[in-house]
C-alpha cells in the first residue's frame, strides 16, 4: 500500500509540474500574439497617416463682393492689380511678389511700381497692356465691373470693394484665401481689430468732440454718414458735425458756422491749407480760434479700405484726445480774422 501511495503521489506532483510548464510555454505565446496585434495596428494607422494627403485648395470658387461665383483653377502667380488699396491689401498678406501689373496711382509700400507694369488709372485700365502680362488673375473694384467682359477673356476677376471697416477685413481674409495667404491674412485681421479696440478703449471716457472734415474747399465739401471718415471719427472718440448726412455732401460755410466745431481736420490734399482757413469765415469757428486745426500725414489712410486705415485712426485720436495720447501739437494762430 504504501508503495501505491508514493506512486500516487508521484504521478499528481508530475501532472503539477506539466501544468506549471504548460502555463510557462503558452504566456509568451499570448504575449507574442499581443504584441504582433498592437504592431499591425500601428503599422496599419502609419501607413494611413502616411499616405492621406490634404485635400486640393484649387480649383477654388469664392463669392466676391460683386456677389460673382469666381473660380480659380490653380494657385495665383501672375496678379494684376487695378487698385491702390488692392495693393497694398496683398502687400499686408504677404503677396505682392505674385503682382505683376499695378496702377499708376500705387504709392504703397514705398518703391511698389519698380519691376511692376503700370496698367493704367485706377478708372481707366489699359486692357491690352493687361493682356500681355498674361495674367493668372485679375483683381478690381465695383468701378471696374463696366469692363469686366472684357477682363474675363484674359483671366479670373474678382470684385474687393469694402465699404465698412468690417468689410476690410473681410477683403483680407478673402484675398488671403484666394492667393493661399490664409494664416497671414488672420494676423492681419487680428492684429489691426486689436489696434482699433485699444485706441477706443483710450477714448471711451472722453468728452467727445466736434469735428469738421474738410474733403475739399471749393466747392466746400465733407465727409457724411457712410463713409470710412465718419466711422474713423466717430470710433477715436468724436462727433461728425455733418454725421447726419450721407456720402460726400457740399456745404456752406454758414452751416459750418452753426454747427461750431472744435476741431478741423483736413488731408494735405484738400485744395487749402490750414493756413488758408485764417482768411476765411470759419475763422469765426472754436476749432481756428482755439487753433484746433490739424493736417493729416496721408489722404491715403483715411481713404484706401486696407489695414493702413488703423493708422489714420490713431492720427485722428492724437488730434482729438491729445492729452490721452500724451500728443504735443502746434496751434494754428491766425495774425488776422477774417471780416
Amino acid at each position: 500500500m504504501r508503495k501505491v501511495a508514493i506512486v500516487l503521489v508521484l504521478l499528481m506532483f508530475g501532472v503539477v509540474i506539466a501544468g506549471c510548464i504548460g502555463q510557462t510555454q503558452t504566456t509568451p505565446t499570448t504575449t507574442e500574439t499581443t504584441e504582433e496585434k498592437v504592431t499591425s495596428t500601428t503599422t496599419t494607422t502609419n501607413t494611413v497617416s502616411e499616405t492621406q494627403t490634404p485635400a486640393p485648395k484649387y480649383p477654388l470658387t469664392i463669392v466676391d463682393f460683386a456677389g460673382r461665383e469666381v473660380t480659380i483653377e490653380k494657385e495665383p502667380q501672375k496678379i494684376v492689380s487695378l487698385a491702390p488699396s488692392i495693393t497694398e491689401t496683398l502687400y499686408f498678406i504677404g503677396a505682392l511678389d505674385k503682382v505683376v501689373g499695378v496702377t499708376k496711382f500705387d504709392n504703397y509700400p514705398e518703391n511698389v511700381q519698380e519691376g511692376r507694369t503700370v496698367v493704367g488709372g485706377f478708372s481707366d485700365p489699359n486692357i491690352e497692356v493687361i493682356a500681355s502680362l498674361n495674367p493668372d488673375l485679375i483683381v478690381g473694384t465695383s468701378m471696374h465691373l463696366k469692363y469686366l467682359e472684357q477682363l474675363e477673356k484674359i483671366a479670373p476677376v474678382i470684385i474687393i470693394d469694402p465699404k465698412s471697416i468690417e468689410e476690410i477685413y473681410k477683403a483680407v481674409e478673402l484675398l488671403g484665401k484666394v492667393t493661399n495667404k490664409e494664416e497671414k491674412a488672420k494676423e492681419v485681421v487680428t492684429e489691426t481689430k486689436d489696434k482699433i479696440e485699444e485706441i477706443e478703449s483710450k477714448v471711451q471716457d472722453a468728452q467727445r468732440v466736434k469735428v469738421f472734415y474738410i474733403v475739399w474747399s471749393d466747392p466746400l465739401m465733407t465727409a457724411g454718414n457712410g463713409t470710412f471718415i465718419n466711422d474713423l471719427i466717430t470710433l477715436a472718440g468724436g462727433e461728425n458735425i455733418f454725421g447726419d448726412t450721407q456720402g460726400w455732401p457740399q456745404v456752406s460755410v454758414e452751416e459750418v458756422l452753426a454747427r461750431n466745431p472744435e476741431v478741423i481736420i483736413l488731408p494735405p490734399h484738400a485744395g487749402m491749407n490750414a493756413e488758408d482757413l485764417c482768411n476765411t469765415q470759419l475763422v469765426n469757428t472754436d476749432a481756428v480760434k482755439t487753433g484746433r486745426v490739424y493736417t493729416l500725414s496721408s489722404d491715403d489712410i483715411v481713404s484706401r479700405p486696407t489695414p493702413r486705415i488703423v493708422e489714420g485712426l490713431e492720427e485722428i485720436a492724437k488730434f482729438l484726445h491729445p492729452d490721452v495720447f500724451n500728443f504735443t501739437y502746434q496751434p494754428l494762430v491766425c495774425e488776422a480774422t477774417a471780416g
